[in-house]
This record gives structure tokens, sequence and C-alpha cells, in this order.
């Protein structure tokens, strides 16, 4: 016959079980969290792939018609090349482009046509169906959009008729099985399509294509700047996939751990408080045993550790939540603000690291810089840029902070008179993980997360910066225009 089980033992298999049942619990709650997070992040994520994607095209549309218009001999060579790099770009079934005179708003049947599947031909059939039915809409220099049917096909006629001069029109036309997916590829073919009016009429009246009419030096430096901000976009959104799993595989084993840890400290000082108690016995046996096993630095020195240790999770976790922050997670709604405001709550944040040594100098814009977007993301951008400028600054120094409202944007410098950066520090200040800070002081990824946040705002940034003399960033956001 057995012997009964002692009932100590039993209460604390029942206490583990309890402790464990809890762990679970817990885990089990924070998977189903950080899953339906990562499920959004996921979403997002394949959202900015779509959109970095969209930008390369643009920017490799852009830099091959850029070269078209370079290298192109005669006016009818130009057309023909920038019509087909377009109808390529839209992955249009056809696309046709002339210069015709003002009296006549139709193509003339005998315009070259280019075609997805037989390139360059004829086809008049085809150029007398959009004739017949430009004919029947309203005239207007804006791009247009209309349902078309040509040989049972059901297309999108994409349709620009816009004056060149007083006596002719740029008359182009492309056929696509859908509209374009943006409304911001317009944009990219209206910047295409000015610099070939510009060409065209510096060609009619002999004017240089270098001079201020045609600016190729003002375009290429457009593109580079584009080039370099893709790339960052690519690198972020490749890293945005990496840290949602990234989050996932780390946070379930963290929460786990972290629950266990407090667990321990909670038994620790139950311990420690029976030691004490324990110690204040004076027999010379428990004194002898506590001296033997020095109780009094292990129960000592053991709280450190599982403190140190709770510390060492906390900034795993924080790591964590900066690689979320890629996914742009957090306010779940775009709305309208002032991006001034913004800026003066960031400097209130940050107001801690800057009132005793720096001379702040703000100049912001009388009128209200209205953005559309997330607000408090946008603060995280300048706050971070705020301390950071006070640290490039340990002894003191100025910081001005402007805004300014051009047409349609907003452009806001921050500079500041600090240690300055050189070149290969800039080239890698929105790398993930790059800080110059000791180890220990910094994740690195307050600034690409920065960038990140920016460039969800369809805004840019630039970096100027001189070792021992001060750094200047300048963003430039679009305006937001309320219908």
């Amino acid at each position: 016959m057995s012997e009964p089980v002692d009932s100590d033992i039993i209460a604390m298999l029942e206490r583990r079980l309890a402790r464990e049942k809890k762990a679970r619990e817990e885990a089990e709650s924070l998977l189903i969290a950080k899953s339906r997070e990562i499920y959004q992040a996921n979403q997002e994520l394949q959202e900015a792939l779509a959109q970095s994607e969209q930008k390369r095209q643009e920017l490799a549309f852009l830099a091959r018609s850029t070269g078209a218009l370079t290298l192109s001999e005669n006016n009818e060579s130009l057309l023909g090349n920038v019509c087909q790099l377009t109808s390529e770009f839209l992955h249009a079934d056809y696309g046709i482009a002339a210069v015709q005179i003002k009296s006549c708003h139709a193509f003339d049947i005998h315009t070259p046509v280019f075609g997805a599947k037989k390139k360059w031909h004829d086809n008049p059939q085809l150029l007398t169906s959009i004739n017949q039915f430009v004919e029947k809409i309203p005239q207007n220099n804006d791009w247009q959009d209309f349902p078309f049917s040509y040989q049972e096909q059901l297309y999108r006629l994409i349709l620009r008729h816009k004056p060149l001069d007083s006596g002719s029109y740029i008359l182009v036309c492309f056929l696509l099985k859908k509209s374009p997916a943006s409304s911001e590829i317009y944009s990219i073919l209206t910047i295409m399509f000015r610099q070939l009016k510009n060409l065209l009429l510096a060609r009619k009246f002999g004017v240089s294509s270098n001079s201020q009419t045609f600016d190729y030096g003002k375009l290429q430096a457009q593109l580079k700047r584009a080039r370099v901000q893709l790339e960052q976009s690519e690198k972020m959104a490749s890293l945005g996939q990496l840290a949602a799993g990234v989050a996932h595989e780390i946070n379930n084993p963290v929460g786990f751990v972290r629950s266990n840890m407090e667990s321990l400290n909670h038994y620790l000082k139950d311990l420690t408080a029976f030691a004490k108690a324990l110690g204040a016995y004076e027999n010379v046996q428990i004194q002898s045993l506590f001296a033997q096993y020095d109780v009094e630095y292990l129960l000592e020195d053991t709280a450190d550790i599982v403190t140190s240790n709770l510390g060492g999770l906390d900034r795993i976790s924080e790591i964590v939540q900066g690689l979320k922050s890629f996914s742009h997670q957090g306010e779940a709604q775009n709305l309208p603000f002032d991006l001034n405001k913004i800026i003066q709550s960031a400097l209130s944040v940050a107001n801690n690291e800057l009132k005793y040594k720096h001379n702040v100098i703000t100049q912001l814009s009388e009128q209200p810089a209205n953005l559309f977007g997330k607000a408090g993301q946008l603060q995280q951008v300048f706050i971070n840029m705020f301390v950071n400028a006070a640290q490039a600054m340990p002894n003191g120094g100025d910081l001005e902070i402007n805004s300014r409202i051009l047409k349609d944007s907003v452009v806001v410098t921050i500079r500041d008179t600090g240690c300055g950066m050189d070149k290969v520090t800039q080239d890698k200040l929105f790398n993930p993980f790059f800080t110059t800070k000791p180890v220990g002081e910094g994740t690195g990824l307050g600034m690409s997360i920065s960038y990140s946040i920016i460039e969800g705002h369809q805004g840019h940034v630039e970096i100027d910066s001189e070792v021992g003399i001060g750094t200047t960033f300048t963003l430039t956001f679009p305006l937001h225009h309320p219908n």
C-alpha cells in the first residue's frame, strides 16, 4: 500500500500548475493579439510593396523617356519613341500620338499606330473609330478616360488633346484593358508630355534644348532624387516584411519568459522575507548555514539578476516595437491636421532635452500647413529629430526650425549647429540599425523609422551636413486641399 503524498508536495505542485496555466493563457492571449497585428501589418506591407513597384515603374519610364527625348533625331521619331514608351508603361494595347493643326481635332488616318502585338503598323479602321468617338465628346485639355468598344473588345480610352502653340495641338490616345491603377500616373504622364511639348516648341523656333525652356539638368536631378527615394523605399518595405516575422517570432517567447520572470520575482521576495525571518533566530546551526552558503549575498544578487533580466526583456520589446513601426501601425485612420501644430507639440515634448543649453528659434508659416495622414507618427519623427539635434550639441548651440508654404507643398527645415556628419554617415543615416551612439544607447531604428513615416505621407527628406559646422534636414510634404 503506497504512502499518502505529503500535503506540502501537493501544494507545491498545485502552485506550479497554476503558474504554468497562467503563463500559457498569457502566451495564448498574446499569440492571438500578435497574429492579428501581423495580419494587418502584412496587408499594409503588401500595399507598400505594390506602391514601391509602381514607383519603380514610374521612375524607369521617366528615365527611358528622358533618353528618348534626348536622342530622337526628328519630330516623327520623337513622337514615336514617346508613344511607344508610354504604351508600354500603361500596358496599353494601342497607342497613337500626333501633332495636328488647330482646326482639326482628329487623327489623320495615316498616322502610325503602336500595338502591343503588332508593334508599329497602319490601322485606318481603328483611327476612324477613335475619330468618330472623339467628335462626340466635349474637348478638354486634361487627361480623359472613357469606355470605348473596338472589334467587340471593351477598352478604356485615355485621351489628351492639348494646344502646342497658336497653330497646332498634341493629340495622344491609348487603349487599355482597364483604367490606370492610380491618379498619380496622370501626373507622371503630364510631366513627360510637358517636356515633349517644350522640346517640340524648341525645335520649331530653333531654341536650344539646353535653354531654360527645357531643362534636362533639372529633370536628371529629379530623377536622381527619385531613384534614391525608391531604393530607400524598397529597403524599408523589405525590412517591414522581416520586421513582421521577427515581431511574431520574438514576442511570444519574450512574453512567456517575462511572465515567468515576474513570478520568480514574487517568489524571491517571499524567500527573502522567509530567510530574514529565519536568520533572526539565534541558532548556531542556522547562522552557520547562512554563513556557509552566503545566503544574504545570494538573495541580493539574485534580485539584481531578476531586475536586470526584466530590463533586458523590456529592451527586446522596445526593439520589436520599433520594428513594427515600419508597418505604420498605431493610428488606424488618416485625418487632416496642421503640421505647424505638430511641430510645436513635438518641441514641447522634447523641451527637457533643449531648455537648458540650447537656443531654439522657430519661424513657422502664418498659413496653416494642412496635411492628411497620421499626426502622431509625424510628431514621433520631429521629436526624434529634435532630440538628435540636442544630442549633437552636448555643450549647447542653436536649433532653428522653419516652415514655409509653397504652391502645393510645405517645406520644413531643421538646422542645428552641432557636430555634423561626414558623407559616409549621411549615406548610412537612414539604414536600419545604423547608429553613431555607443553600444546600448541606441537601437539604430529612429531615423530609419522616421524615413519610413515621412515616405508614408508622400514626403521626402534631404540632408546637408558638414563636420564641425552642423546639419540641416529639409522635409517636404504635399499639402492637403480638402474638397
